[in-house]
């Protein structure tokens, strides 16, 4: 498969990434929060909580899409045949610092009702609990293949060096 057709590919698994994230974040969320406003609705501060979860979620999503904006440069750098570069290197460290903010942020909403609220942890928090296990694997992810593609250009320059 040539790079145009790979950067291609990249390209539209982001624009699709992209829109689930605004789908998630515009739509879904405020309606869930709702759900939740109501059935709190007797919890002192519970407005708060539902200010504090939808800004949470909002930060969040502009964070993914930061990661997603880094994303599609190396997708286009890798359209350009520039896969193995330092401005690579660069941006799957950006995501990973991007994801890993996500996933502090996505367990601070799981003890956040707790501490703060007195709401006991229930079911529906365990989705934020492995949410933020997600997040945090796939920030690791994205540092170690950094690492990696560091690596790689290093070796590069090096070849580069000799010839």
């Amino acid at each position: 498969m040539n790079q145009k057709r790979i950067s291609f590919l990249l390209i539209a698994a982001g624009i699709v990434a992209a829109f689930g994230i605004l789908v998630l974040s515009l739509f879904y969320a405020p309606g869930v929060a709702e759900e939740a406003l109501q059935a709190y609705q007797d919890v002192p501060g519970i407005r708060g909580l539902y200010r504090m979860g939808l800004s949470g979620v909002w930060v969040t999503a502009a964070l993914f899409l930061l990661a997603l904006a880094d994303y599609f440069r190396i997708s286009v750098r890798i359209g350009k045949n520039r896969s193995f570069c330092a401005e690579n290197v660069k941006s799957l460290k950006r995501i990973a610092v991007y994801i890993a903010v996500c996933a502090v942020l996505w367990a601070g909403a799981v003890f956040a009702p707790g501490l703060f609220f007195h709401i006991p942890i229930g079911p529906a928090w365990v989705f934020f609990l492995l949410f933020s296990m997600a997040n945090a694997a796939l920030s690791m992810l994205a540092l170690g293949l950094s690492l990696l593609l560091s690596r790689v250009v290093e070796m590069q320059q090096e070849n580069d060096l000799t010839v």
